[in-house]
Parts: structure tokens; sequence; C-alpha cells
């Protein structure tokens, strides 16, 4: 009930916050905006902008863990506040007078934010975290949507992958995966073992499901089977 109750206070205190951001947004105060967040970062977390946007998002995963366990829950309210930023970023690429470079500046730190927001709402949600305090699954949709364009860090597109499979969209799993062996990685024979796990695990689902999933059975063998004899041959 105590943890409850903090996260309840936390969460309306950032909601408030945010509030407080979108005024100033609307009166072109980026600055005081981004300001703002980042005083809640510290007070929250004892953190700031600049650290959870430097540091790798494995090593700003590992500072919310206490106790050996990651607290999801706050991590997902650190995800809400750089994904707040990142839009501040997309009003201040928009404002009349700047030049290109600067444009561009902005341009620049809104994508770093809401790729960083992203691994970390889909982290959280893949971790036990509870989809509606923040409307987490809303919002990881939303950023989806607004980076299409752009390709996923690996470690992320991996995080998409695992959250469509526990939305039980096999499909769009199946082409994360493919992107991390046939598109994107450094290492794309790291993830074969991953891919190869996941459709041993579909294999085990009823037929219905899978069709569901839109991912029938001979899809699913036929993957496992393609995937084999890449690892058979190297």
């Amino acid at each position: 009930m105590f943890r409850k109750d903090y996260l309840l206070r936390m969460v309306e205190e950032m909601t408030e916050a945010i509030g407080k951001v979108f005024t100033l947004k609307q009166q072109r105060k980026h600055a005081e905006a981004l300001s703002e967040l980042d005083e809640l970062l510290r007070r929250n977390f004892g953190l700031n902008s600049s650290l959870l946007n430097s540091l790798p998002a494995e090593d700003v995963i590992e500072l919310f863990r206490f106790r050996g366990i990651i607290e999801v829950d706050n991590l997902q309210q650190a995800a809400r506040l750089l994904e707040e930023e990142a839009y501040i970023y997309g009003e201040k690429a928009k404002v009349e007078g700047i030049d290109d470079e600067e444009r561009q500046h902005s341009l620049d730190e809104e994508l770093i934010r809401l790729m960083k927001s992203l691994h970390f709402y889909l982290y959280a949600l893949n971790h036990g975290a509870n989809p509606k305090l923040l409307d987490a699954p809303d919002r990881a949709e939303s950023i989806l949507e607004l980076t299409k364009e752009y390709e996923r860090p690996a470690r992320t597109e991996k995080q998409l992958a695992m959250y469509r499979e526990q939305q039980g969209k096999y499909d769009q799993a199946e082409n994360s995966w493919y992107r991390l062996l046939h598109v994107g990685g450094e290492h794309p024979v790291n993830y074969r073992h991953d891919v190869q796990a996941f459709y041993e695990r579909l294999s085990e689902l009823e037929d219905a499901k899978l069709e569901t999933g839109g991912l029938p059975r001979e899809e699913v063998e036929e993957g496992l089977a393609q995937l084999n004899r890449e690892m058979a041959n190297g």
C-alpha cells in the first residue's frame, strides 16, 4: 500500500509539472520548460537529463536498480519525462527565425530522446511495469509512429520484438527479429539463439492462437528451419 501511494504521489507531481511545461511550451519558453523537467528528474530520481541522454540505455536502466531489482515503474516515469523533453525540442525546431544548424540540432535532440524514451517504455512493459500508470502502451505506439522512418537501435528492436510477442502480435515480433538478423545490428549472430527460442515458444502454441497472431504454424516451422540452416552454415 505504501509503495502504491508513493507511486501515485510521484505521478501526480509529474502530471502537474508536465501541465506547467505545456504552458511554458505555448509561451515558447523552451529553456524554462526543459529546466522544469530537469528539476523533476533530479528531485525524484537524483538524475538529470544530461546523464540520461549521454549514457547508453542499458547503463541508465541500471541506475534504477534497487536491492537487485529494476524499479520499472520509476523507469517508465523517467521515460515520460524524456518523451516530454523530446516534444520541447520538436517545438524549438519549429520556431521561425532560427538558422538551419540550430533547427537540425533541435531535431536531433528530439530524436535522441524519443528513441531513449521508447526503449525505457518497452523495457518497463516487458518487465512487469503497470501499463495503466502512465498509459505506457499508447505512448510507446505513438513514439513508434513518430519514429517509423528511422532505424531503431538493436537493443530497442529486441525489446520491441519481445513486446510484440507479449501482445500476441507474432508476425510483428518476427519482423523485428528479422530486422535484427538481416537488416540492422552490428552482430546479428548474437540474436540467433533469441530468435530460435522465439520460434520454439511459438511452436508450443495452439494453431488458433498462431493464426490470430498473424503467424500460422507453417510459417513458424519455415522460419525455424531457415534459421537452423543459417546457424549450421555459420
